[in-house]
């Protein structure tokens, strides 16, 4: 009875594990790109995403009221780049945040600027326009909390997430 029970046990661990998905089972479109119809609060790591992470330098930073890339940046997202290419079928969301000063709007907009000069970044490196989404968290979602230059500086930023 117990080798029954461990053999049953172990070939459902295989079938967990062999049924991970990438963001584009889940979430894309059947032709490579985004299926219109996610919605971006919605979305949950997959294999991809853990991937990304661990091979990438996945956040990149920004001056105060900028939204241009330096040298550091430029590297990070061709870095990025090459991984995109590597996994042709990963789904790409760039975040844009900013840190806690200036109003709202103001921060929503900036936020939105950093979002697309990265995702445009990752376009001209050679990554499929139609695999990258875009948000602006603004000041709403910050990565590190405080009211201080180190906390700001964190949080002046687009990170890219793969599905």
């Amino acid at each position: 009875m117990k080798k029954i029970l461990l053999s049953t046990a172990c070939a459902l661990l295989v079938t967990a594990c062999s049924s991970i998905q990438n963001g584009s089972e889940i979430y894309g479109n059947g032709q490579g790109g985004w299926d219109e119809n996610v919605n971006i609060v919605d979305l949950q790591d997959t294999a991809q995403t853990k991937a990304f992470k661990n091979d990438t330098q996945e956040v990149v930073y920004f001056a105060l009221n900028s939204s241009s890339l330096d040298a550091q940046a430029k590297a990070d997202l061709k870095a990025q780049a090459k991984w995109l290419k590597e996994h042709p079928k990963a789904l790409v969301l760039v975040e844009g945040r900013c840190d806690e000063r200036g109003t709202r709007e103001y921060n929503l907009a900036l936020g939105d600027r950093r979002a697309n000069i990265a995702r445009s970044y990752l376009i001209a490196q050679g990554v499929d326009a139609n695999r990258i989404r875009t948000i602006s968290y603004g000041k709403d979602k910050p990565v590190v909390l405080g009211s201080d230059e180190a906390a700001w500086a964190k949080n002046r930023s687009a990170t890219t997430v793969a599905y």
